[in-house]
């Protein structure tokens, strides 16, 4: 049975559908077995597949959710027709790319059109493939923080990554988001490994750097600006012959992807020179862009600020509008309701905010993760529009989050390898903390693991 959704819109067969789905769960299982055994945190299994699963769910609620409260019309189906043409060239042989916008929306046709040429073109299926890619970068935000801060409170981080219905949502259909997730933890794991002093790492970094760069160039470049201030803080754990060089050839590295990025950033924007001026103006016409009235411009708000003075209000706009009392529509509910939950989060995280500025002296992965906060916040606070906002900040909740889950308690290090032996620990919900294979499968790892977060 083949549901149609209308003229020129990709259908779905919910069998199809069903099967890309089990096949996702089947090759989901291990990694998650895999990464339960690794982090040595029994519940962490369970809460993965259930998360994945929550993908899923988002992915079909985006279906619902744009046929009947916005008649089918949503971005998804701009790269779902375009996806299924290139497909359908392909499969005659023709492979001409002429006319896609790479950097940009081309990057997701073409995305899309290998998806639907490897597993069929249908829509929800190709959802599910892209909420996987989404919660693939997910487990690599986690596994980062995992690396770069074994003393955090983990539990609590993973339960507001993997559940937060935003992280769920948003990045489940074809579009932007999924890829940029994906990309964007890569970039974030490779610079644990790197502040760690594991060299390995430059590999995911590069990865993620040039497949948010074929998309959107401009959060890549925040980030990796981030990632290069913060390197400058970093001290060598171990001093040798080779220490300076190693220095001095990482930061050559990072100068060089830096120029590159800043370069292709530029020609994205439509910037003649790279300024902070020219930024400004920029940032200023994609605001006035996105404010009007009529379908479309509902949720648009007052224009953009460039003073830091406005920084507070860019934080409101970002992470909290709306509230309750300002909610237009139903979507706007839902959106109000998780914007009190992590309004909550602040608050019932003040210990660890309070501990952000002690502990930036000893971690490059916080200070990067407190620079691409504070940048994201104040720069996409311009794009003047609630609906928007929604979906973009989806990409700053990973990185924001570390700030909300630090230690909180003054630690020690054990003589076996540096992990903590204290810190302030947090337990996921008690359905989650079943593991899902025998307890002797951890023990032989929790002897020479970091206690569980």
């Amino acid at each position: 049975m083949s549901i149609n959704l209308g003229p020129q819109l990709i259908g779905t067969s919910p069998a199809h559908a069903a099967l890309i789905a089990g096949l996702l769960v089947a090759v989901t299982v291990p990694l998650a077995l895999r990464a339960g055994q690794r982090e040595a945190q029994p519940w962490l299994p369970a809460l993965l597949m259930g998360s994945l699963l929550l993908h899923f769910f988002g992915s079909v609620l985006q279906i619902v959710v744009v046929r009947v409260a916005y008649d089918n019309v949503a971005d998804f189906n701009g790269y779902n027709r375009r996806g299924a043409d290139l497909a359908a060239a392909w499969d005659n042989g023709t492979f001409d790319l002429s006319g896609l916008l790479i950097p940009g929306t081309g990057t997701i046709d073409v995305i899309t059109g290998v998806i639907f040429t490897v597993v069929g073109v249908d829509q929800l299926g190709a959802f599910f493939v892209f909420s996987w890619l989404a919660f693939l970068g997910l487990m690599a935000f986690y596994r980062a923080f995992r690396i770069a801060m074994p003393t955090a409170q983990h539990g609590r981080y993973a339960a507001a990554i993997f559940l937060l219905p935003s992280l769920f949502y948003w990045p489940s259909a074809t579009g932007k988001e999924a890829v940029m997730m994906l990309a964007l933890g890569l970039m974030v794991l490779g610079a644990a490994l790197v502040f760690n002093s594991r060299w390995s790492g430059v590999l995911p970094l590069a990865a993620g750097t040039v497949l948010g760069g074929l998309i959107r160039p401009h959060e890549v470049a925040l980030l990796f600006g981030a990632f290069g201030a913060a390197i400058l803080t970093r001290r060598a754990v171990r001093h040798s012959l080779i220490t300076p060089v190693r220095w001095v050839v990482t930061l050559v590295v990072v100068g060089l992807f830096g120029v590159v990025l800043a370069r292709v950033t530029a020609d994205f924007l439509g910037l003649t020179t790279i300024s902070a001026s020219a930024l400004v103006e920029t940032i200023n016409d994609t605001n006035e862009a996105l404010q009007g009235e009529g379908t479309g411009f509902e949720s648009s708000y007052a224009t953009w600020n460039a003073s830091p003075l406005y920084f507070p209000y860019d934080v409101y706009l970002v992470l909290f509008k709306p509230l309750p009392f300002e909610v237009r529509s139903g979507t706007q509910a839902f959106a109000a309701v998780e914007n009190l939950t992590i309004m909550a989060l602040i608050a019932a995280s003040w210990r660890s905010l309070a501990a952000v500025p002690r502990q930036l002296r000893q971690s490059p992965f916080l200070v990067m993760c407190l620079l691409y906060s504070v940048g994201f916040l104040y720069v996409f606070s311009a794009l003047g529009n609630v609906g928007l906002l929604a979906r973009e900040r989806t990409l700053l909740f990973p990185l924001l989050f570390v700030l909300f889950t630090l230690s909180t308690t003054t630690v020690r290090t054990n003589s076996l390898g540096g992990h903590s032996t204290g810190g302030r620990s947090w337990s996921v919900p008690a359905v989650l903390t079943s593991p899902p294979f025998p307890r002797s499968t951890y023990e032989s790892v929790d002897a020479v693991s970091p206690p569980r977060g």
